[in-house]
């Protein structure tokens, strides 16, 4: 069976492994329509952006020599308490921020040793093997091309360093979206 790691935590810590995750293929779009008076239906002014997306994951306990359930179930509950970076054993590579906000019935956790906890994930998986660009000597006209290998466009983060004696002047720093 596989698991999950979250909150920098394996679920095989608590004896626990993932039954099932039901990842929905995209996340859902915000809606940006508006109802106008005296016109039938909406106007959709096409919104671009996408809402959290809901990652219900099935786990059950992998062990029947888990000793005093109840302090385990308090030792998940802890862990499942915060935000943090949920990576899933089958999608090595791509890792979600997330959170949890739904309660995990403890009653079913202990009795019936299994339970679906629900991550609140931001809409994009992310990669977890970023491709960094380091040039150490660029001079006048020096370009260098940052390319997005996802599926959505993302902002980036570029880090100028200067590491001589000369100050830098006249930086540019120009952004060229192409969507193929």
């Amino acid at each position: 069976m596989t698991g999950f790691f979250f909150a920098n935590k394996h679920s095989r810590e608590f004896y626990m492994a993932m039954e099932e995750a039901h990842r929905p293929l995209l996340p859902e779009r915000t809606r940006n329509d508006y109802i106008i008076a005296g016109r039938h239906g909406t106007v959709d002014f096409n919104s671009e952006t996408y809402k959290t997306r809901p990652i219900p994951v099935d786990i059950c306990f992998i062990s029947d020599n888990v000793q005093n359930l109840q302090t385990l179930a308090r030792e998940i509950a802890f862990w499942l308490s915060g935000k943090g970076i949920l990576y899933f054993d089958d999608e090595p590579g791509l890792a979600y921020d997330a959170v949890v906000y739904q309660t995990v019935n403890t009653e079913q956790l202990i009795t019936a040793k299994r339970a679906t906890v629900v991550f609140e994930c931001q809409p994009f998986a992310k990669t977890i093997n970023f491709r960094q660009s380091i040039n150490p000597e660029m001079t006048g006209g020096t370009v260098i091309p940052v390319e997005n290998k996802g599926t959505q466009a993302t902002p980036c983060l570029i880090y100028v360093t200067n590491t001589g004696d000369t100050p830098i002047t006249n930086l540019k720093i120009t952004r060229r979206a192409t969507r193929q």
